[in-house]
């Protein structure tokens, strides 16, 4: 791979990564109603599960994902079930007392970005588009496709969570927060159907 093409890569990766989707939406819901230090493990969880989708999209997967067929129609019906689940957890966050939620878990930010299309959509085209016929290894392109998400989501949902964190201490623990996390909740399950009907 040379050196353009590592270049355009890193900045594909650099605007898929910290453009709105799922898992942005809800660092930055986690970040606004709990704060950084909540959001970092579901940060560090959520990459664990990117890395094992960008593992299955450069080992086969992805071109089985990309044919359609049952098994995307599975994929779709979980994903979408998977998003309202977390838009519910987001909204419980703001809504109810502090006491009387549980925080959002390890497991739960595992599963994030294996359900999200947009997770799907982003990896395939990098991997088809950078790595596909450029007469690097098999397993070079898998390190390179993952390390390159993994770098760039870890920064971004960092990002985009602190963003958060800024939200909170602009509006603070009230109605306008409640509200604010509602849409962002709203968000991120219409980034998700959005991303099905690409």
């Amino acid at each position: 791979m040379n050196l353009s093409t590592l270049a355009a890569f890193a900045l594909f990766v650099a605007v898929m990564t910290g453009t709105p989707g799922p898992g942005n939406l809800t660092f930055m819901a986690i970040g606004a109603t709990s704060g950084y230090r909540t959001a970092f493990p579901v940060i560090v969880a959520s990459q664990l599960g990117s890395l094992v989708l960008n593992l299955c999209v450069a080992f086969g997967l992805g071109q089985v994902m990309a044919e359609g067929g049952p098994l995307v129609t599975v994929f779709k019906v979980l994903s979408m079930t998977y998003m309202a689940y977390l838009a519910w957890r987001i909204v419980s966050l703001s809504v109810k007392p502090k006491g009387d939620v549980r925080l959002p878990s390890f497991w739960e930010g595992i599963l994030i970005h294996p359900l999200s299309p947009k997770t799907w959509a982003m990896s395939l085209v990098a991997f088809t588009t950078f790595f596909a016929g450029n007469g690097l290894a098999l397993g070079e392109n898998a390190a390179l496709l993952t390390g390159g998400f993994l770098i760039g989501g870890t920064i971004a949902h960092s990002i985009w969570a602190l963003v958060g964190v800024s939200i909170l201490a602009i509006l603070g623990d009230g109605p306008i927060l409640r509200a604010t996390t509602i849409t962002m909740a709203g968000g991120m399950l219409a980034a998700t159907a959005w991303a099905m009907l690409l």
